[in-house]
């Protein structure tokens, strides 16, 4: 099958509005990639997984991943209802309400399920506006105290729209933290930073870690397949939740 996408007209359009409508949608099968077609894609893809278990980018493009999720796939599995936080760090769960609401019961699942594991951390930091941006890429630079730690200037990081998280390693119940990708805190024989990145990865999250040029280790971000300048535009257009945060869809 050929890869398709909005104002796409062609047989392959009515086969995947079959298809579509085998998982639940609602469309004419006239063989026109409207809006509403494009809508059932990022409906469809927000729920299922590719072949290797990876959650399908909700990009609206029916691409050889997708097709293989509708013909073939299974419906991922959802997000757990969050569980009362036990042992909760209280700057970890002020900094949650933080993050984009499209986010906010996910970011307390990931949380709960790192607690689970015996990983005590603490969120360092979530959302971030322009103006805290600008402040923090000025550190250490013309002449301002402190080290460098950003590249990023106010709207060119995914923290300016809530959709990402920095953390460290909370030691000695909580009186100390730890940036080590090799400790082992609790004991269990695996790296409790590597332990938090696996958690991370499951629910689709990036690594800065993972990053081919600079690395930063204590970075996951959910982007929704969007840019930060097309989040600024979202943002500056009005077209937001809560008056800050970029409406996604």
């Amino acid at each position: 099958m050929n890869t398709l996408k909005l104002e796409d007209n062609n047989p392959q359009v009515v086969v995947l509005q079959h298809l579509l409508n085998l998982h639940g949608a609602d469309l004419n099968p006239d063989g026109d990639f409207g809006n509403k077609t494009k809508k059932a894609v990022i409906a469809f893809q927000e729920k299922h997984v590719d072949e290797d278990g990876v959650p399908l980018s909700p990009d609206g493009i029916v691409g050889n991943k997708t097709w293989w999720a509708l013909v073939f796939g299974e419906a991922k599995q959802p997000i757990p209802e969050p569980t009362p936080l036990t042992d909760q760090d209280s700057y970890t769960v002020q900094r949650m309400a933080t993050i984009h609401p499209d986010l906010r019961d996910e970011l307390k699942a990931i949380y709960q399920a790192i607690l689970n594991q015996g990983v005590a951390i603490r969120f360092t930091s979530v959302f971030r506006s322009f103006e805290e941006q600008n402040q923090l890429y000025a550190q250490g630079r013309n002449g301002n105290a402190g080290n460098i730690v950003t590249y990023a200037r106010g709207g060119s990081s995914y923290h300016n729209y809530g959709l990402a998280v920095d953390f460290c390693l909370l030691v000695d119940g909580g009186k100390q933290a730890s940036w080590s990708l090799k400790a082992d805190f609790d004991k269990d024989g695996q790296a409790d930073w590597m332990e938090v990145v696996q958690i991370f990865n499951d629910y689709g999250w990036e690594w800065g870690g993972s990053w081919s040029r600079i690395k930063d280790y204590p970075h996951f971000q959910k982007t929704f397949n969007k840019t930060t300048a097309q989040l600024k535009e979202l943002v500056e257009s009005g077209n937001t939740l809560e008056g800050k945060y970029p409406q996604l869809s």
